[in-house]
């Protein structure tokens, strides 16, 4: 039977709820607005970071911009160039962005947006690594260059381990979309319309990939976070330097107070919607509408970390009042300068002195 025959014969006893949010335009025309809101706040929170900083944070700087870079790109991944319709039960996937107008083929896409999702990981590792060792009194300091090159390569292609899986892909994608609807029957009618591709069809090397590796993988990378931020907590609360002013360790309490939230504010916005999955799942219930709704939501991250970044740092939110301040108060006294001429204007002329 060919992916033909089965939609005549077979998928039309399917009784599919089919909707807006269902429908391919449900994942793409929400993530592309998306984009295009979330585009003014990633360019201020670049211009805060470089011409705002303090010279207290000129450490950080770098790590941090690196940080909002890559969160940034991987937003434009997700809602602009390579936005994903799932199929979550068949490891089923299409592209819906930029990328696929183009022309360009889904597991291309997929690898490029694998490797900026790591990339975006291991910066926040970065982040606080940085935090951690710049506090001079740290013993576990990384205080070389080629040592801390090492360390972070190390994160970096752990994580990049997961491409093996494409390896596993099926070369033969119409036989693999036959067997996944075995699985999955009755999915939206998209599956048979666009190029879907089937990425895993073995159901040993998907659940070793979903139960095992992928926590792995969160699991390493949280573990070094951790570790980064018990050390600036220890260096800084419980055994502070006493060479080190209060002015200056204060400033360090509050900037690793805002990388904090910073993290966990964008992170609950990623993991909300993937637990919510796994869960429902794993009760045996699933929707597209569910599988859409949870894409956009991921593809909020990027607006969610340029606000956090503007406003959990004390002296990026006191930057950004200032700027709107001052741009309101110019206004301001040009519309008084300029109503003020006009009244003059007027008067003199009634006056007859012009």
């Amino acid at each position: 039977m060919s992916l033909r025959d089965y939609y005549v014969a077979n998928y039309s006893k399917c009784d599919v709820k089919y909707n807006f949010l269902a429908s391919w335009k449900g994942v793409a025309y929400p993530s592309h607005l998306i984009q295009v809101i979330a585009c003014p706040f990633q360019i201020l929170t670049f211009y805060i970071i470089i011409q705002k900083t303090p010279k207290n944070m000129k450490s950080v700087a770098w790590p941090l911009f690196l940080n909002h870079f890559l969160c940034a790109m991987l937003d434009v991944a997700l809602c602009t160039l390579s936005t994903a319709y799932i199929f979550l039960p068949i490891s089923g996937i299409f592209g819906v962005g930029l990328l696929s107008w183009l022309g360009v083929p889904s597991i291309v896409q997929l690898i490029f947006g694998v490797i900026i999702a790591i990339s975006a990981v291991c910066s926040y590792v970065y982040l606080f690594e940085s935090r951690s060792s710049s506090l001079l009194q740290n013993r576990f300091r990384i205080s070389r260059k080629s040592t801390r090159i090492i360390y972070h390569r190390i994160i970096f292609f752990y994580n990049c381990a997961i491409l093996l899986v494409f390896f596993k892909t099926p070369s033969d994608q119409e036989a693999a979309k036959l067997e996944a609807l075995t699985i999955y029957p009755c999915p939206t009618r998209e599956f048979f319309e666009f190029p879907v591709l089937i990425v895993l069809s073995d159901q040993k090397t998907a659940q070793f990939v979903t139960y095992i590796f992928i926590p792995s993988m969160f699991l390493q990378t949280a573990l070094n976070i951790l570790f980064h931020v018990f050390c600036t907590v220890y260096y800084l609360y419980i055994a502070p330097s006493k060479s080190v002013s209060t002015e200056t360790q204060k400033n360090q309490k509050s900037f690793l107070v805002g990388i904090f939230f910073q993290t966990c504010i964008p992170l609950v916005n990623i993991a909300a919607p993937i637990v919510i999955l796994s869960v429902a799942h794993s009760l045996g219930f699933y929707s597209q509408e569910m599988m859409n709704l949870s894409a956009v939501f991921v593809g909020l991250h990027g607006l969610v970390e340029s606000i956090a970044i503007v406003t959990v740092h004390h002296h990026y939110r006191k930057s950004v009042k200032r700027m709107f301040l001052n741009k309101f108060c110019k206004q301001h006294r040009s519309t008084v300068f300029v109503g003020t001429n006009d009244r003059g204007s007027n008067s003199l002329w009634s006056r007859g002195a012009i």
